[in-house]
């Protein structure tokens, strides 16, 4: 017997305030085994979930309309790729960049399995084809893989942003108090 799939960047995020997924991450966990097919529908929405967060957390325009992989693109494009101090890492910046890549690749192939395999996506005038809980695990995992990476970078974001005010507010300080 296999134990039961978690989820621990969806649940890192649903635990850091998107407590709207959190139904999303628990049916996913369960669909990998039980309905596969359901597994591509859900892998799809909770992305698309994060993206849209991070997107209205910060304010950054997009589409009603817009499909994941735009989402994802836009997201991508507003969140940190490296740390504050390796600014001049131009190589490693061209590599993370790659793996970016990578993900949004995974994106569209999680886009084009939901459309072909999902369960609950788009009626079909045809039988679809049955996947197995292997195939469900690989767009689980890619998708948490994601989801973790986004929230991971948007709270990195976070910190660099709360580190940067607090420490005008210190020098703030610091000027008040040797100019008194």
């Amino acid at each position: 017997m296999t134990s039961p799939f978690v989820m621990y960047g969806a649940r890192d995020a649903a635990a850091q305030g998107l407590v709207h997924i959190e139904k999303q991450v628990e049916a996913l966990e369960q669909a990998v085994e039980e309905n596969p097919g359901l597994a591509f529908d859900l892998a799809r929405t909770l992305v698309e979930s994060v993206c849209r967060a991070i997107l209205g957390e910060r304010s950054i325009a997009f589409g009603d309309t817009d499909d994941l992989p735009k989402l994802f693109k836009t997201a991508s494009t507003h969140l940190p790729f490296l740390p504050a101090t390796a600014t001049d890492a131009v190589e490693t910046r061209r590599s993370l960049k790659q793996t970016l890549n990578g993900l949004h690749t995974a994106i569209q192939g999680i886009c084009e399995l939901r459309n072909q395999c999902g369960f609950a996506s788009h009626g079909a005038g045809t039988p679809r084809p049955a996947m197995e809980p292997v195939q469900a695990l690989l767009v689980a995992e890619a998708a948490d893989t994601i989801v973790g990476f986004q929230i991971g970078s948007a709270s990195c974001r976070e910190r660099v942003l709360s580190s940067v005010v607090a420490g005008s507010l210190e020098k703030k300080t610091q000027d008040s108090i040797t100019s008194t």
